[in-house]
Parts: structure tokens; sequence; C-alpha cells
């Protein structure tokens, strides 16, 4: 009784918060989208958090059952709570130790952090204004979204499979680089066509394609497709002819929107539709959420909009290899298993040996980068806390799915089973199905990513985000293991 006065009194307080939102969003000042590589820090808090004010988005209802998130053990909420990692250098250049949950939202300038282990909250903190109420924009983490959705299609039978071919669905990229590429290359991000996805070249194919979504016109959809039919192939740099889809890794924002319009035109749903009849409300989210969206068709490659804790409720979904609160399936069978098979092989030495992008999901270990002039003394680089079991759909390891080996030159570690959605400005959705550990971050770093610039550039920062967040996420296993 108690428990469900408690809740009573959480989703009065959540009507009460989404109220006080929309009040507040008559009374800010909203920065320019079109601008949005070049905001500040604050602008990127309001921005980030009113997308339904700055973009035409679709709502998902909430019903009426709200799947309850309880805290977890004492003992767990305290281990959380006082994790420690070494990462940075200190003025005389000895290894900065003793980096707590502070320190880490700080240097990662993180809005809002859940931690959920076993489908509790062990750790949950808020900054920058943001609360629990607060709709926050998924940016590229939400292309992970879709590509389980696009599972989803396949379970439900709208699509057959991941070999069909994109112009299958989508007509309009018959005689154009698209036709032919199947659905699995897109997932790779290896359609074999060229993309250029730098976030600062006001010229690149990624700007091009924001200025279609940054407007309100109905004709958002049609203006990115017709960018997206003039693309052309891509050079396999190691063969010197024309990329074959599945061999060259190229990340493209385009990609995920023709994978989302695929989905929507083999459905007739846009992503947002389809996600509240399958997943917003059986999976029993506590608010509204809304997805950018227009003229009927929702954006595949970002703009997912939800609450902290409904962030973490999907993260529990994807734990549970697809699997509702019900117990029933909404996913192929070993679709995870599929999805977390990694492809594209890092560049550096002893990371990510064994491929690091599966279907729009990344694997990204921390790691010693040895960066000139000094190194970030990253430590745990692994969370050796026993070899690791097998993947599997199966919570008790009983039905062996996949083996994955370690990282070389690192033992076996549990934290190889971390899989990561990602999105600029340091947005997080790391899932790790050995330990039933889901973390969610908001966050607003200054570049958006740590590769968009050089050493020459004002922009730069010598610290890697990345390699902190891989480091934080090894001791936050350790410490809940």
């Amino acid at each position: 009784m108690n428990r469900l006065l408690q809740c009573m009194g959480w989703c009065a307080g959540l009507l009460l918060g989404a109220n006080a939102i929309a009040a507040d969003a008559t009374s800010i000042t909203l920065p320019d989208p079109q601008n949005m590589f070049s905001w500040t820090t604050q602008q990127k808090v309001v921005g980030f958090s009113h997308s339904a004010q700055l973009f035409s988005t679709e709502t998902m209802q909430r019903g009426y059952w709200v799947s309850p998130l309880w805290p977890a053990r004492p003992d767990q909420l305290w281990r959380a709570s006082q994790v420690r990692y070494q990462y940075g250098s200190n003025p005389n250049g000895t290894p900065h130790t003793g980096n707590t949950v502070d320190d880490y939202m700080k240097h990662s300038k993180a809005t809002a952090l859940l931690v959920l282990k076993d489908g509790n909250i062990a750790l949950e903190r808020y900054a920058m204004g943001i609360t629990p109420w607060t709709l926050w924009d998924s940016k590229s983490a939400g292309k992970s979204i879709t590509s389980t959705l696009l599972g989803m299609a396949i379970k439900d039978g709208y699509i057959s499979s991941v070999d069909d071919p994109i112009d299958m669905y989508v007509t309009e990229l018959h005689g154009t680089a698209y036709q032919g590429v199947p659905l699995r290359a897109m997932l790779h991000m290896a359609s074999g066509v060229a993309w250029n996805e730098n976030y600062l070249d006001p010229n690149s194919d990624l700007s091009s394609l924001l200025k279609c979504v940054n407007t309100s016109s109905t004709n958002t959809p049609i203006c990115a497709l017709n960018l997206l039919k003039t693309r052309p192939h891509a050079i396999d740099p190691a063969t010197g002819v024309n990329a074959v889809p599945g061999a060259v890794f190229n990340y493209s924002t385009g990609e995920a929107f023709l994978t989302g319009l695929a989905i929507q035109r083999a459905t007739r749903l846009s992503l947002a539709q389809y996600m509240q009849r399958k997943l917003w409300q059986p999976l029993g989210m506590e608010a509204n959420g809304n997805w950018w969206t227009w003229n009927g068709v929702s954006f595949g490659a970002g703009g997912f909009n939800a609450t902290l804790h409904d962030y973490g409720r999907w993260g529990l979904y994807v734990m549970n290899n697809g699997r509702l609160p019900d117990g029933s399936r909404t996913l192929p069978e070993h679709w995870m298993r599929d999805a977390t098979t990694w492809t594209m092989a890092s560049a550096l030495p002893y990371y990510a040996d064994n491929g690091q992008y599966g279907y729009m999901w990344w694997f990204a270990p921390a790691y010693d980068d040895n960066q000139v002039g000094g190194t970030n003394f990253a430590s745990p680089l692994y969370a050796n806390i026993g070899a690791p079991l097998q993947n599997t759909d199966n919570p008790a390891g009983a039905v062996p799915v996949q083996a994955r080996d370690p990282v070389q030159g690192q033992p076996a570690s549990v934290s190889d089973w971390t899989f990561e959605a990602q999105g600029v400005f340091g947005q997080l959705i790391a899932i790790n199905q050995r330990e039933h550990l889901v973390v969610v971050q908001w966050s607003v770093w200054d570049n958006p990513d740590p590769t968009c610039c050089d050493a020459t550039s004002p922009e730069y920062i010598a610290s890697d985000p990345y390699n902190e967040q891989g480091t934080f996420l090894n001791a936050m296993l350790m410490a809940l293991h």
C-alpha cells in the first residue's frame, strides 16, 4: 500500500511537472536550430530540453499503467554513490586519482545521469536546471532506437529480412547509389554511398540534411529524401573503385533517416505511432514522449524525446532482449546478438580490435590513449571481475548465443559486454546484459565529439570524454558487481 501511494504521488508530480515545463517554454528564449553546432552551454540545455518548441513533433502517449522503478538495495545505492576512478593528470603530471560521480558529471557537462542495476535505481542525478519531468533530445542515440524498431518490424512481418534492399521499401531510391543496398548494410553504416558527416563544415552533407530538418515545412521528408537521392557511390580506398555495400564503414545520419523511412513505409505508421502502439504503453512509460515528425514521417536519425526514467525503461527493454514486462517477445530471436556483433575495426592499437559498430550500436571500451604531452591515466581500463559468460537471451546463461572474445591486450572482462547508443554532445544509453546494468546520460559537451577538432583549433580539448565515459562505466560495473 505504501508503494502504491508513493507511485500515485509520483505520477501526480509528473503531471504537475509537465505543466510546469509547458509554462516554462513560454518564458524562455529558444536558440536558433540552424546554429545548433555553435550553441552555448545554456543554449544547448534549453534547446535539447525543448524539442517540441523547436521542431515539429508527434506525441507518444503514455498509458494508464506505469512500470515502477524502485530504489536499489541500500548497499547498491551506497556503492554507486561512492564510485571512484582514475582519469586525467594533476598539475605536476601525476595521475588524478579518486574522481567521483560529481567529478564525472562536471567533466562530462552532464545534465542528468541514471544508473539502473537489476532494474532498480542505483543512482540518479540532475544538474543545470534539468528535472525528472524534462523531455530530453536523444540526438543520434535515437539511431539505436530506430534500428531496434526495424527488428520489431521484422518480428511483426512488415519487413521480411535485413537482406531486403532499401529500395524495396523506399522506391524513390531506384536508379540511385542506394539501389540494391541491403538493410543490413544500412544498419552497419556501410552502404557504399558517399556521405560527409562533418558537424562543423557548413557545406557537409549533414549540414544540408539539417537544413531540411530545421524547418517547420511539411516538406521536410521530401527535402531529405531528395538530398539522399543525389549522393554518389563512395570509393573504396582499398580498391580504388566503387565501394561494395557492407565493405566500408562511413557514419551517416542520412543512412539512419532512410532506415527509419523504410520502417515507416513498411508499417504505414510513423516511428512515433509504431513506438506508442508496440512499446510506449506496454512498457509502462511514465510520461508522454515525442519524436521529430513532419507530415507523418518521423526522423529516424534522432529527435526522440523522453524523460530520464523512460530512457531507462527503454534500456531495460533492450537489456532483456526485447521482452515486455508481461514476458512477450517483440524482437526476432537473437536480434540483440546480431545487433551487437561488431563489424567496424578500430584504428587504435589494443582498442576494439574485435570491431566497434553493429546495427547502429557502439562498443566503446576504455583505453590508455597515450596523448602527446601526457596521458589521461585511465583506470580501470577493464572490469576484471570474473570471466564473462556468453551473451545470452537467457539471463541465467543457459542458451549460448554469441561468444565475444576479449579486447586484445586486455584480459577477459565483463566490460566487453557493454554496448552503447551514442548521441552528439555526449548523449548515452549504455547497456551491459551480463551485469544487468543500464546507464543513461544527458550532456552538453562543448564539442559535438572529441574528434571534431585538432590541437590548432580554439575548440580543442585534450581530454577525451568518450574515454572517461568508458572508464566511469567500468568503475560502476565493478562497484555494483
